[in-house]
């Protein structure tokens, strides 16, 4: 009789063990994951959320991505309805594109296909995290920001246009879209539900972290890559493991170790986007709706790798000033906030779509005069 199911067993049980054995380190690392989503995720990415099911389930999306088609479509071959979906991506962060891919592919305007490999250059990081957070309060360097961002949407742009041309049909016109209100109510319950579950991945991968190191296993893995490695050292894998689980984590390690490693590692991090990142992804898609996430996880190694690449040449346009403060600064890296300028401009863009999407009315008309029997 085949035993399948031995391995999972054996690590649920030790998995419990370290958690009754370590209860004070995991829920260290649990309030850490709770902190973190109430400061950061929650006020920088909710606004986002919600535009992103307003923007997928009203005209505003098709009047969108028929505005930046001219570029998406010539120049990458991407089909005109994607081209909303690319945009937010780089403008909203990691899981608004494929909430919007969600929506789209619940309101069939496109395929599970198309849903599966417009996953591979939909989920990106926003400015305000790479800029802000990794760039400004992490590595103290407002031009790292800068150039992260930029290597991460060159990247992008490149897979989107190797996939699109390859892989991608033509996906027709919407017909017909839901009222506002009720595209509102649903983009609010939608963007809701969304970030309950990316919270709580973020929890606990963060409490998953915590056991981790707890129990000596990633010094142990850090000093067996540090054997087969010996030009990099101990801390560069422990960043680098942290920020396969939890990209925020990683991203804070790597930019603590002032150095161009360092600096090309938060490039990788930001674009691979982490196991969090990619089980908040699928939680995006509810079961049995036929999309593979294949493809998508072979992007994030190649997305990263690129990345990264691009990144070590922009070690060189660093100014010298900000250069030196990344090497020689030696300070503990600050908390990042939220860009709250970004937030508020993306609550002004949900109000003009609640009022472009209005359905007019007659609003002068006469009432009919009461005529008695």
């Amino acid at each position: 009789m085949k035993r399948t199911g031995t391995v999972p067993a054996v690590l649920a049980v030790c998995t419990a063990a370290g958690l009754l054995w370590k209860t004070q380190e995991v829920a260290e690392g649990v309030r850490t994951g709770l902190s973190v989503c109430a400061g950061t995720v929650i006020p920088s990415l909710f606004p986002f959320m919600v535009l992103a099911g307003l923007i997928a389930s009203t005209s505003a999306g098709e009047r969108l991505s028929h505005a930046v088609s001219s570029v998406t479509k010539k120049l990458l071959g991407l089909p005109e309805a994607l081209g909303a979906v690319l945009l937010m991506s780089f403008v909203g962060g990691f899981p608004v594109g494929a909430k919007m891919l969600a929506a789209m592919l619940e309101h069939r305007q496109i395929d599970s296909e198309t849903a599966s490999y417009s996953l591979c250059f939909c989920v990106n990081a926003g400015p305000s995290f790479v800029i802000s957070a990794v760039g400004a309060a992490m590595l103290g360097s407002l031009s790292a920001g800068l150039i992260l961002l930029g290597a991460q949407l060159l990247s992008a742009l490149i897979i989107c246009g190797f996939v699109s041309r390859r892989r991608l049909e033509p996906v027709p016109p919407v017909k017909g879209t839901p009222s506002s209100s009720a595209a509102f109510v649903e983009a609010v319950r939608g963007a809701a539900s969304g970030m309950l579950g990316i919270c709580a991945f973020i929890t606990a991968f963060s409490a998953l972290t915590a056991l981790l190191n707890a129990l000596g296993l990633v010094s142990a893995a850090c000093g067996a890559l540090g054997y087969l490695f010996p030009q990099l050292d101990s801390p560069f894998f422990s960043a680098l493991i942290t920020g396969l689980m939890e990209v925020t984590s990683g991203c804070k390690a790597a930019a603590a170790l002032h150095t161009r490693a360092g600096f090309v590692l938060c490039a990788f991090l930001v674009s691979f986007s982490s196991l969090s990142i990619s089980f908040q992804v699928q939680s995006c898609f509810p079961g049995g709706c036929g999309i593979r996430f294949t493809p998508y996880c072979l992007s994030r190694l190649i997305h990263g790798g690129m990345t990264a690449l691009l990144a070590w040449f922009g070690w060189n346009l660093l100014p010298e000033k900000e250069l030196a403060v990344m090497i020689f600064a030696g300070r503990p890296v600050p908390q990042a906030a939220p860009n709250m300028m970004i937030s508020s401009a993306c609550l002004i863009c949900m109000c003009a779509i609640l009022v472009l999407n209005l359905p007019k009315t007659a609003k002068y008309a006469k009432k009919p005069k009461y005529r008695p029997r």
